[in-house]
């Protein structure tokens, strides 16, 4: 990776393997880069609009959007951030009841 870190979220697309936040050993990072695996090099992307590290991370079913939930940035955190894959453009959604950190997540579709 370009940046070193570490408690950082990955997920895998068709696009490309994502790593977001972490922790270098001084700050945390909002940084976001991708493997392109075509090219073999590790790409700079748009980066979360909060720094952090051990966030938990998924992709929406079509691919199109990350999305970036909690995180540790000195305390727990209730921030939920989407990413389109498209656009490379980072949107903060109504944040969480209760700050997590160090946890998982699932994106399911829900039944109507």
């Amino acid at each position: 990776m370009r940046t070193p870190r570490r408690a950082a979220a990955a997920v895998a697309l068709p696009s490309g393997l994502y790593i977001l936040g972490g922790y270098d050993g001084s700050s945390y990072l909002a940084s976001v880069e991708r493997l392109d695996r075509a090219g073999g090099r590790w790409v700079e992307l748009s980066p979360m609009n909060s720094a952090r590290c051990t966030l938990a991370a998924t992709a929406s079913p079509d691919g199109q959007y990350i999305y970036a939930i909690g995180g540790f940035d000195g305390e727990a955190l209730s921030v939920v951030e989407r990413y389109s894959v498209k656009e490379d453009v980072w949107t903060e959604l109504p944040d969480m009841s209760d700050p997590r950190f160090m946890h998982a997540c699932v994106l399911s579709k829900l039944a109507s």
